[in-house]
């Protein structure tokens, strides 16, 4: 509900990156354990993971694949392809803070497979869908091509359904970026453009939170009747069982949870990151595609100011693997995604003058 471009976009890209880390605390674990052990997820905490830091507030490869997507982007200065968001990673991309899929992935763009492609056939999960925010960014206003750019960039690391949901989650960033967007419209852009059974896993989240009317109730029921059992057990840490459930990265779980939680407290930045990070399973990932939405929607002055310091000094590290001359972290990525977005204004000028003479 900003109208402030600027505020949205900073918010967007912070709003994932509190959302990860609060989320980071207890990924895997049920909502059981989680209101034994902490009540809610308010604050962040030290977490165990093999791919990232682990010190409270830091960020997981969720965020870290955002903003080597969003170096792309302000790189290029605007919309890119697969190709070119495949070079920037082949520079920049640390594959100690990132995923299976990403470490696949790494290993064939540097056999020197077609980066549209190599995504086919491997790990399905929400890797994808995670990262792909920047594109809704840039193609602010326009789901449509929001979609089709996100469908072509999940290429590289994911295929299937979870390329689906990439490019979704991209078509509703783009409606959230708009001036005086709600997370109403988000939901609603989310469901409009979600193919098939992603689009039916998304629904029946939504019935649920009709039916519950409050975060608790759903919560219960989406783990009831939810839940993706299809998924391997991850093999580390107390993601692995509980209670005799799989943990699933699936985005055919994270995304529908995650739309369920936005129709339900989603008017509220700062509850709704809490109620994600809360949530379990997945909850870095849950709780980074709340925080893209209410981000983006709310703008960043709206969200704790406590917790956007915390998580900017402690990712600067990450920050700092970048080369000097790069101006990087999370507001001043904002910053360059806002005039990339101007180069794109422009050539849409230049584009209308081109229709212009050619159809005079």
């Amino acid at each position: 509900m900003t109208d402030d471009i600027h505020d949205s976009v900073y918010g967007c890209l912070v709003g994932g990156a509190i959302g990860d880390a609060l989320g980071a605390t207890v990924e895997g674990w049920s909502h059981e354990n989680i209101a034994a052990e902490y009540g809610a997820v308010d604050e962040f905490g030290a977490y165990d993971n093999p791919h990232a830091e682990g010190e409270p507030g830091s960020i997981t490869d969720d965020t870290v694949m955002c903003h080597y997507l969003c170096l792309s982007i302000v790189e290029n200065g605007g919309r890119i392809t697969p190709r070119e968001y495949a070079d920037t990673l082949e520079r920049f991309l640390d594959t100690d803070r990132v995923w299976v899929p990403e470490e696949l992935m790494a290993k064939k763009l540097a056999a020197g497979m077609n980066p549209w492609r190599t995504g086919r056939g491997t790990v399905s999960a929400g890797t994808a869908m995670m990262s792909i925010a920047p594109i809704g960014v840039i193609n602010a206003g326009n789901p449509r091509q929001a979609y089709q750019d996100g469908y072509n960039l999940a290429a590289i690391n994911q295929d299937g359904i979870e390329q689906d949901a990439a490019a979704t989650v991209a078509a509703g960033i783009a409606t959230a970026i708009e001036p005086e967007s709600s997370v109403d419209d988000v939901v609603e852009t989310i469901v409009e453009y979600s193919p098939d059974i992603l689009h039916r896993a998304i629904d029946l989240s939504l019935g649920l939170a009709v039916e519950s009317n409050d975060v608790s109730s759903f919560r219960e029921r989406f783990y009831d009747e939810l839940l993706d059992w299809r998924w391997p057990a991850v093999k580390w840490g107390r993601a692995q069982y509980y209670d005799g459930q799989v943990f699933s990265a699936s985005s055919i779980e994270s995304l529908p949870a995650a739309v369920g939680l936005l129709s339900l407290c989603g008017t509220t930045a700062d509850r709704a990151l809490v109620e994600a990070a809360s949530f379990g399973r997945d909850s870095d990932t849950i709780g980074a595609l709340v925080g893209y939405v209410v981000g983006a929607v709310h703008g960043a002055s709206e969200l704790d100011e406590s917790w956007k310091a915390t998580c900017t000094d402690v990712n600067q590290e990450f920050f700092d693997d970048f080369p000097d001359d790069v101006d990087v972290g999370f507001e001043a990525m904002s910053d360059r995604l806002v005039t990339a977005l101007e180069r794109e204004r422009d050539r849409a000028a230049e584009r209308r003058q081109q229709l212009d003479l050619m159809l005079q």
